[in-house]
């Protein structure tokens, strides 16, 4: 889960990089396949985010009890990405009737789902195990719990209120400079949370069975 979701980060990150490599600076100028590749790698990691909230330390009630739906939604989340992508008008003037009707129905439902349901609903689970951590043991866990919500909170709060804001006012500034290191710097406490959980706090030795709600209080 946590390999696949580091695997769609290298996705998203070392597209744009391979082709800033060979001189193509400009995001926007990147090939369609290579467009449509990020885009879709960007909604598998929403969800491998997510899934990975849902069993991290322990099963979540819902996650136990979803059957097929993140199958499905591993299966079309991508896909639909990818189609949107590829027969997106190239400006807005070509901007057609039946490309706003399926972006309506299929496109506008999946961004509010990736960006803003499924985000909400991971730090919704983990101030749940937080608090389950607390509650039946092991506490320990309850630190690395932490780190990554904070990572999450922060480094979301930065990339998606405080980034574009200094996209458009000062593009090439030193604040900009700063906000991109201080997300790459949160980015990296989840992994960081992830590796002390397992080789500090012996994450490996929890049972990953969900917490029943009338469980009793660890002593």
């Amino acid at each position: 889960m946590f390999l696949g979701f580091s695997l769609a980060n290298v996705v998203v990150f070392g597209i744009p990089t391979a082709w800033w490599l060979r001189g193509t600076t400009d995001p926007t100028k990147l090939p369609l396949f290579a467009t449509a590749t990020v885009m879709a790698a960007l909604g598998v990691g929403a969800l491998l985010l997510f899934h990975f909230t849902q069993v991290f330390p322990r099963r979540r009630p819902w996650i136990a009890s979803s059957g097929i739906q993140m199958a499905v939604a591993y299966l079309l989340a991508p896909l639909t990405i990818a189609i949107l992508v590829r027969f997106a008008p190239p400006s807005i003037d070509k901007l057609t009737t039946s490309y706003m009707l399926v972006f309506l129905v299929f496109g506008f439902p999946l961004l509010v789902l990736l960006g803003f349901v499924l985000p909400v609903g991971a730090i919704v689970s983990l101030l749940r195990s937080h608090r389950d951590v607390q509650r039946i043991g092991p506490p320990a866990l309850k630190r690395p719990i932490e780190w990554i919500l904070i990572s999450q909170v922060a480094g979301g709060t930065l990339a998606i209120v405080f980034a574009p804001v200094l996209a458009v006012i000062a593009p090439n500034g030193i604040l900009q400079s700063i906000l991109t290191v201080a997300i790459f710097m949160f980015g990296l406490l989840t992994p960081g949370a992830y590796v002390a959980a397992i080789w500090k706090y012996a994450l490996l030795d929890v049972s990953p069975e969900p917490v029943p709600p009338s469980a009793p209080t660890a002593p």
